[in-house]
């Protein structure tokens, strides 16, 4: 049961709170998880009586890294049950940073398990005196935990904690931008093939293409050595390098196109994500440029592209 007992002076089990759900909220540098709770009156003694309720968060079953996320607090205070049997809703409040949440994201193998210690005081009389509360243990299922980063804004920043890039740079950066953005949302289900899929099909919409339109080893070869030569007659600089990596990437992620490759793993997806996430951030078109050759009675106009590189 997802409840815990409130003990007013020498009467046990004066109220009950009962924990409803967990939702979260984005705000300026930092995100909020909010437990709502539903207070009720058991007992007389604690009726007509302000209470205040505050406590600490920690996070379960993340290994090494579980422990202390945050202090509780009550948006809204004091509650008030104001007869027997009344009922009121509140809810306790903590405070995450994106660290914290990228530490969560990087150890949890699911359901996430929050523990939540709540201490309290009440008035009698015209003093304070403290009340016995206690701890609940809540379990936030992999689904309902997706959708509370969705709640946080924790996606519109890429996971190297960069800020999002602005997607109205062109047509094909805006449908790149949206298919990381899935490749987020898969990541955070755990489904490491398809966070993969999802960047092969990133890279190749930067460009303009479908994944399937470069996916031989010859072009990631063709491509690389055509600009070492060129690197030799003219400054090079990091737009055309940029498509290199770009190349190197897709081919990488080209594995996540094959279902009957078992081989693709958390941290597999994870290191594509933070490599691509690192290429949207700084990606700059490839200019078209003038390679002149050595006779000046035969100049020749080339483009830098993928299509011209092979």
């Amino acid at each position: 049961m997802n409840e815990i007992w409130v003990h007013v002076g020498t009467t046990s089990n004066a109220a009950r709170l009962e924990l409803k759900s967990v939702s979260g909220r984005s705000g300026l540098g930092v995100m909020q998880l909010r437990f709502q709770v539903e207070a009720s009156c058991r007992n007389g003694a604690s009726a007509q009586r302000p209470m205040w309720f505050e406590g600490k968060l920690s996070a379960l079953d993340l290994g090494s890294s579980s422990g202390y996320l945050g202090r509780l607090v009550v948006e809204s205070s004091p509650v008030t049950l104001h007869s027997l049997a009344a009922t009121t809703t509140f809810e306790l409040v903590v405070d995450l940073d994106h660290r914290q949440l990228q530490i969560i994201e990087e150890h949890r193998t699911g359901a996430l398990k929050f523990n939540l210690e709540v201490t309290g005081t009440a008035m009698r009389e015209g003093n304070l005196e403290r009340i016995g509360v206690g701890s609940i243990e809540y379990e936030v299922n992999q689904s309902n935990w997706a959708a509370i980063l969705e709640q946080m804004q924790y996606r519109r920043l890429l996971l190297v904690e960069l800020d999002a890039p602005d997607p109205i740079r062109s047509a094909e950066f805006t449908a790149a931008l949206d298919y990381y953005r899935d490749a987020e949302k898969q990541y955070i289900k755990h489904e490491w093939r398809l966070t993969v899929e999802a960047l092969r099909q990133t890279l190749a919409a930067l460009v303009g293409r479908k994944a399937d339109d470069e996916d031989e080893t010859a072009d990631v070869t063709a491509a690389a050595k055509a600009l070492r030569k060129e690197s030799m007659n003219m400054a090079v600089g990091y737009p055309a390098r940029a498509e290199q990596v770009r190349l190197a990437l897709k081919f990488m992620c080209d594995l996540g196109a094959h279902p009957e490759v078992a081989g693709t793993e958390k941290h597999n997806a994870y290191s594509a994500l933070l490599m691509v996430g690192g290429l949207l951030h700084s990606w700059q078109p490839v200019k078209p440029h003038i390679t002149a050759r050595p006779s000046a009675e035969n100049i020749e106009v080339t483009q830098a592209t993928p299509a011209a590189i092979a």
